[in-house]
């Protein structure tokens, strides 16, 4: 049986003609988050990359190389870590740059037979859960030791030779890299909260209170005809309940009702290959748990720190910061309940965090995902001129890709994808954890004087219906100040965004 694979022409003109007319221009890439079924198609995004040829200093070479920084969240962080930190072997065995390329030749047979060497197999071939239960139940885990960076070392870093408690002072990006990685986790409050805190309490008084102050926002156009259509396609699919209320997100009420709740949310961190950011800017924040008894203490952001610093009498490693890039034990209460050691049942991935008193406490970190499914905020930080997005859609809308109604769910994926960036958000489930995306609003709808997210959606329509693939740049996208993750706006990027969502006929 043939499949249809992914790997389409990836359309990597965006960063191509930018780095063909200037080699100094910063591009940056996202890859998202989504598990391994997100892990496996980012891998491919990377791979028609490494095959797209650009000239450079007069010479043709892989994409790749002409971009300066890769932001992944979760899974996206997998791929990105392996990219960078294999120093045995090349980009292009990596990603089986000699494989086929057209989709039409390639079947179930030919899959099984890419080689050991690349990516993909960890994907596509070992069994997670199994490797997961299986070190678990073979290693005598200390009370001090947290089992993701355990998992991920096995299941990601193992297979290609990155040495375990690798610490990231001495990790080495590969000669042919050119990139610097960027890896997007979240700040839970105090570990002695933990998993208490994120289980019942992070982020549910905040974002009712914001659906309660429904007065302090501004309704979306709703009378706006584009728009009204657009909605009425996401309550098609999604129910009415879903699409009804839909917001713009005010992210200075964001801020007043973190200070008022004694900041019981997430908090937006990141980290690159040599130093730790948690980018939250403006008066200090005061951490004040009512209720419990360890107190409050006050953080003043923006923070950061190297390796060195955070090390707190050992190494800061390279799996601690995958593991707290993709800590998914960080946010299920019954991922947590199947670990067979008891131990290991409430210990969060933690740093030590400097008060403004002089003293620090011990963080809890967990998923990035929880702030920004595409590692889009945390790019902004650097400044690109380019930003090519690449998304996977949302794995739960696969069933969708089967029926005729194909056409009509761009809407919700978009939606559900980008709607954060652009400050739409809904009533829906205000008590989620995952409500903490709502704190990367990180553009002006309107930039342009034309709501980008109707043009969006617009775009990958009629690109479907023309039978291409969704690739689409938004020009001179207005970013705006976010002080949860410390951007400063008033600037303008050009964002090019790759969406993986159904492969045409």
């Amino acid at each position: 049986m043939r499949l249809r694979f992914a790997l389409l022409a990836l359309t990597i003109y965006g960063a191509a003609a930018t780095g063909r007319k200037n080699r100094k221009k910063k591009i940056g890439i996202t890859f998202n988050s989504g598990s391994n079924t997100a892990g496996n198609a980012n891998a491919g995004f990377m791979r028609g990359f490494q095959q797209q040829m650009v000239e450079i200093d007069g010479e043709e070479r892989p994409s790749l190389e002409a971009v300066s920084y890769i932001s992944g969240v979760s899974a996206g962080s997998f791929v990105s870590t392996i990219y960078h930190f294999q120093n045995s072997t090349t980009a292009d065995v990596l990603f089986d740059v000699a494989g086929p390329t057209d989709p039409s030749e390639i079947t179930e047979e030919v899959l099984s037979t890419i080689p050991q060497g690349s990516i993909f197999p960890i994907f596509t071939v070992t069994n997670p859960a199994m490797v997961f239960f299986g070190q678990a139940l073979q290693i005598a885990i200390p009370a001090a030791v947290h089992p993701l960076p355990i998992y991920f070392q096995f299941q990601f870093l193992n297979p290609f030779n990155i040495e375990a408690d690798l610490p990231l002072t001495s990790a080495q990006i590969r000669d042919d890299v050119k990139s610097t990685p960027i890896f997007t986790t979240s700040m839970i409050g105090p570990a002695e909260l933990y998993p208490s805190h994120v289980d019942s309490v992070i982020n549910r008084a905040v974002f009712a209170a914001h659906n309660q102050s429904l007065d302090m926002l501004e309704m979306v156009d709703e009378d706006e005809t584009e728009f009204s259509d657009i909605i009425e396609e996401i309550i098609a699919v999604a129910g009415e309940s879903f699409a009804i209320n839909v917001r713009r997100t005010d992210l200075d009420v964001l801020r007043l009702l973190a200070e008022a709740e004694g900041f019981q949310i997430n908090l937006p961190a990141y980290g690159t290959n040599t130093e730790f950011t948690i980018p939250l800017s403006g008066d200090v924040a005061t951490f004040d748990f009512d209720g419990d008894t360890i107190g409050p203490f006050d953080f003043q952001g923006p923070y950061t720190a190297t390796y060195d610093e955070l090390s707190a009498g050992s190494p800061f490693t390279l799996q601690k910061l995958v593991g707290m890039s993709g800590d998914l034990l960080g946010l299920f209460p019954g991922l947590r309940s199947f670990i067979p050691v008891p131990a290991i049942q409430t210990i969060p991935l933690s740093l030590p965090i400097p008060t403004v008193d002089g003293n620090s406490r011990n963080v809890a970190f967990t998923d990035g995902g929880i702030s920004d499914t595409t590692g889009l905020a945390a790019l902004l930080k650097m400044k690109p001129d380019k930003v090519i997005v690449c998304h996977t859609g949302s794995t739960s809308q696969v069933r969708l890709q089967l029926g005729p109604e194909v056409v009509s769910t761009i809407s919700f994926q978009v939606f559900n994808t980008f709607g954060n960036i652009f400050g739409l958000t809904n009533e829906e489930n205000p008590d989620n954890l995952f409500s903490g995306q709502t704190l990367s609003h990180l553009f002006n709808l309107y930039s342009n004087n034309e709501n980008q997210f109707v043009k969006l959606v617009k775009t990958f329509e009629s690109l479907r219906d023309a039978g291409e693939p969704l690739v689409t740049t938004l020009e001179g996208l207005e970013v705006i100040d976010n002080e949860f993750w410390g951007i400063k706006g008033g600037w303008t990027v050009d964002v090019t965004i790759i969406h993986m969502f159904g492969v045409p006929q």
